[in-house]
Order: structure tokens, then C-alpha cells, then sequence
């Protein structure tokens, strides 16, 4: 209730909303917005996440974005930080390796600023405008498949075909 953006609500990304008694939850729990309704937690789709992965705790929040087919942590602009330390940082490099495969993209969100956590590196992306995308790009080299990340405007010719959503829209995450 702090990391996300509410827009029913007004509520910025990184701000308390108004309607959360830290600890104790929603205090408009039966007249939430849908947009809150129909949110769901990575943290809360996976029993293999222990209590170290509570949005509370790791300080920020796991969704699953573009059809499943982003990993995206949103994460507490006052612990900017949180997304790269133990255990969660090895946890996204694992994944990322996968995603050479599976297509599934990693990223990290601190406010408007966007990293695409990649097996060798992280692309720092800068701020995100939502008349942008993130992509991910593959290419051939003599050691095998080399990604890259780069942002690009929505109308790029060259952007992908598909519907993709910004790095702030909000999806169930893939189960694992």
C-alpha cells in the first residue's frame, strides 16, 4: 500500500495511501477500488516465498506484468537498494537466466527509474515514460546469446508488435 501507484486513489508510487493503518491494513477494505481488488502480490501467489519475501520486510513488491511475461519488483524508494541484496538479488539472476529462454523479462522499479536484471549485468534504463517500453533484444556472438535492454517510444516502428504494458501496470504473477 506504499509502492504502487493507486490511481482511483490518487496515490503516488512510493506514498502510504491514506487509507492504510500500517499494521494493521485497509481501512476500506470492503469498498477498495477494483484497481486494489484485482492486485496480486507476488508474495502472495507462491508458497515457496518465505517470510523474508513480505512486501514489509524485502521492501518491495513482486508482479507479474505484460501477460506474465515480466517480472517486475517495485520497490520502496527509501530502501532503493532492497531489490540487489541476499537472498532476493541471487533469486532475480536466477530467473533472468531462465528468461534467455523462456522470453521472461526482469526489472526493477524504483519510482520512474527501471533496471532490466539480466544473468551478466543490469541495464540501467534511466526513468521509463509511459509512452514507453521496455525491451529486451537477443542477438548472436561468438560465445552464444547476448541480451541486451533498451527503452523505446511506444510508436517506434520497431517496437514489438505485441500489446505491452508500462513498468507500472500491475498483472497475477506466473506461478513457478
Amino acid at each position: 500500500c506504499k509502492v504502487m501507484s493507486i490511481t482511483a486513489l490518487a496515490k503516488p508510487h512510493g506514498v502510504w495511501c491514506s487509507h492504510c493503518r500500517i499494521g494493521g491494513g485497509c481501512q476500506i477494505h470492503q469498498t477498495k477500488p477494483a484497481e486494489c481488488t484485482d492486485f496480486y502480490c507476488g508474495y502472495l501467489q507462491d508458497v515457496r516465498f518465505g517470510e523474508e519475501w513480505r512486501p514489509s520486510k524485502c521492501k518491495f513488491v513482486m508482479v507479474a506484468e505484460m501477460d506474465g511475461d515480466r517480472v517486475a519488483i517495485h520497490v520502496d524508494p527509501q530502501r532503493p537498494d532492497a531489490w540487489r541484496q541476499a537472498p532476493f538479488y541471487a533469486q532475480f539472476k536466477e530467473w533472468a537466466q531462465s528468461g534467455v529462454v523462456t522470453g521472461i523479462q526482469v526489472t526493477a522499479h524504483v519510482g520512474r527509474r527501471s533496471w532490466v536484471i539480466l544473468p551478466d549485468r543490469d541495464v540501467d534504463l534511466g526513468e521509463v515514460a509511459d509512452d514507453e517500453l521496455i525491451v529486451t533484444q537477443k542477438s548472436m556472438t561468438p560465445l552464444g546469446v547476448r541480451l541486451d535492454a533498451v527503452k523505446m517510444r511506444r510508436d517506434d516502428p520497431r517496437a514489438p508488435a505485441r500489446k505491452a504494458a508500462p513498468p507500472s501496470a500491475a498483472e497475477p504473477p506466473p506461478s513457478s
